[in-house]
This record gives C-alpha cells, sequence and structure tokens, in this order.
C-alpha cells in the first residue's frame, strides 16, 4: 500500500502566483463547466502512472466531488482556460472543517503539463479558499505522487503521513 500524506497551508501566507500564465485565463467555473470539468479530471488521473492501480476507484471518488460541486449555485471550482479550451482544474471545498477542501487537487491535461499550470491552479485554489474564509487549507495526496513531490509542497506547504486510505473511507 502507498502512504498518503496531508499537506496544510496558511491562506494568508499565500505569495504571488510563481507562473504567469498568460494568455491563458484563470477563473471561477460555470455551471455550465461541470462536463468538462469531469472530464479534464478523468484524463488526469488516467495519464498519471502514480494512481494506476486505483484510476478507477479513484476517478469514481472524484466525479462524484464533482457533481456535489456543481450542484451549488456557484460553483466551487477554478478552470485554466486556453482560448476556448478547459485544460486544467482544481474542485474544492470550502467547509472550513473539511479534511480535505483540495476535492481533486490541481488537474491539469497531459499536454499541458510541466509549465507551472499546476502551481498556478494551486495558488488559484489557495485564494479561493481564502476568499471563503478557510485559514488552514488541507489537500489529500499520494506520497509518491507528482502532486506531492513537486506542487503541493508550494506555497508553504506542510505535511504529514495520513494513517487512513481516503479511498476507502466511508462518507459520513
Amino acid at each position: 500500500m502507498i502512504p498518503w500524506i496531508r499537506f496544510e497551508w496558511s491562506t494568508a501566507r499565500v505569495a504571488d502566483p510563481v507562473v504567469d500564465v498568460a494568455p491563458l485565463i484563470l477563473r471561477p467555473a460555470t455551471k455550465e463547466d461541470a462536463a468538462v470539468v469531469g472530464r479534464v479530471i478523468s484524463s488526469s488521473i488516467a495519464m498519471d502512472s502514480s494512481w494506476s492501480d486505483v484510476t478507477k476507484t479513484l476517478a469514481e471518488k472524484l466525479l462524484a466531488g464533482v457533481h456535489a460541486a456543481f450542484d451549488s449555485v456557484e460553483p466551487p471550482c477554478v478552470v485554466l482556460v486556453h482560448g476556448a479550451r478547459v485544460i486544467g482544474a482544481s474542485v474544492l471545498d470550502p467547509e472550513l472543517a473539511s479534511e480535505n477542501h483540495l476535492v481533486t487537487g490541481p488537474c491539469v491535461l497531459h499536454e499541458y503539463r510541466n509549465r507551472g499550470f499546476g502551481t498556478s491552479l494551486l495558488h488559484a485554489s489557495l485564494e479561493f479558499l481564502k476568499k471563503n474564509g478557510v485559514s488552514t487549507a488541507r489537500g489529500c495526496t499520494r506520497s509518491n505522487s507528482v502532486s506531492a513531490r513537486f506542487v503541493y509542497p508550494k506555497f508553504g506547504g506542510v505535511s504529514a503521513p495520513l494513517e487512513a486510505d481516503p479511498l476507502t473511507a466511508k462518507a459520513e
């Protein structure tokens, strides 16, 4: 079993974004983005080898989170757009007591990776949570994932091991 870790950030200490994404646009998602956000999340997970042993279970759990988020009047989601195409998304849980505010974490389509867009989505996610009153944001991931090694440590992210596997935990 691959261990999980939880990162925490103080949203008050989130600095300016590291990467300028122009001409791409970071914006809040709209209800009309629901289907494409689901496809971006699914594709992003399917193309990441660190999730290969749990792709189906993870995709089901994340898509349930996407559906729940888009049931809101204003979906708690940030998207990264290239022209008219959504190439990245981060679905969020703005509930103060949430154990995982980064429902999906920053997800970027495979052909757009390694350009700092995941970092920019994380920054936009933390800013969104800060504007919604979250002072300590939390995100869970596997210790061997790209997000754990290269994205989540940014902006002062501090990690600690998780005892339970979030994929097998029952929703309350």
